[in-house]
């Protein structure tokens, strides 16, 4: 069975990637019971470095050792060694507001293609139960070779007017993508802050369920203050004690079961798919 790699993208920031890739990644590592001796791997492909510093808990990863992002960029980097961390995902890492993974762009455009040959290789090593890349906001050189090393796409989007922007720019990078990379395919789009409360939320959510049909993720992530406490703070949701937690906790939850079942990830215990 094929290691999934699971990029979490879309050119619009803010619609919640690097959230949604943490609370995965924490679900996977420590409650989804993936197959003993698998682990979980984050790729961080943002120079911000949030998801970094959070799985981490470190602000300054200058002397962390291990792989950096950055490093993917270079076809003749012979070793790739990730970090454990304390969240129990290991971990290529980018520093926070890495100088060096954002002057990937002024390399000649073919420099895209390298991660993948590293990212594959890991994935081959039977080492990981599954690979989870956060991606950047923005067409750009780090975007695309996350999506050329991917081979599903799980796309974060918030009910605005400008979600199907987002959407139509993301599969304009997909298809530059699949000249080097021909079976990557996007597995879902998930709502990120719904308020069922909301007209406008619940109206364009119907415009997105028209325009995506079942591409439309059937879970989705209300706007709840826990879930980014819980990111601030560099901890899973269901760590939180306040009873808010717990509802937003169950919303994770879902969604990630769903994440799971979309695209392929194996687990000890099968989670049935929803589509």
């Amino acid at each position: 069975m094929t290691t999934p790699i699971v990029a979490f993208a879309n050119h619009k920031g803010g619609t919640g990637k690097s959230t949604i890739t943490l609370q995965t990644a924490y679900y996977l590592a420590q409650r989804a019971g993936i197959p003993d001796g698998k682990r979980i791997l984050v790729v961080d492909f943002d120079p911000q470095g949030n998801t970094s510093t959070r799985l981490t808990r470190m602000d300054d990863l200058g002397d962390l050792g291990g792989t950096r992002t950055a490093e993917l960029f270079n076809p003749d980097l012979a070793d790739v060694v990730p970090v454990a961390t304390q969240s129990g995902a290991d971990l290529i890492y980018s520093l926070k507001n890495d100088l060096e993974l954002d002057d990937i762009e002024l390399e000649d455009l073919s420099v895209f293609q390298h991660p993948q040959k590293h990212i594959r290789k890991l994935a081959a090593s039977g080492k990981y139960a599954a690979i989870l890349l956060d991606c950047p906001p923005a067409r750009s050189r780090k975007l695309i070779a996350a999506l050329t090393s991917a081979t599903n796409i799980i796309v974060p989007v918030e009910v605005s007017g400008f979600a199907r922007d987002g959407l139509e720019g993301l599969i304009r990078s997909v298809e530059i993508a699949r000249q080097v990379n021909d079976d990557i395919e996007i597995s879902g789009v998930v709502i990120n802050k719904y308020s069922s409360r909301s007209d406008r939320h619940r109206r364009e959510k119907g415009r997105l369920k028209e325009a995506l049909g079942d591409l439309l993720m059937e879970e989705r992530l209300s706007f709840r203050t826990p879930i980014d406490e819980a990111n601030c703070e560099a901890i899973p949701i269901w760590s939180m004690s306040k009873g808010s937690a717990r509802t937003a906790a169950k919303e994770v939850k879902l969604v990630c079961e769903e994440i799971i079942a979309r695209t392929g990830i194996q687990l000890a215990k099968k989670v049935s798919k929803k589509r």
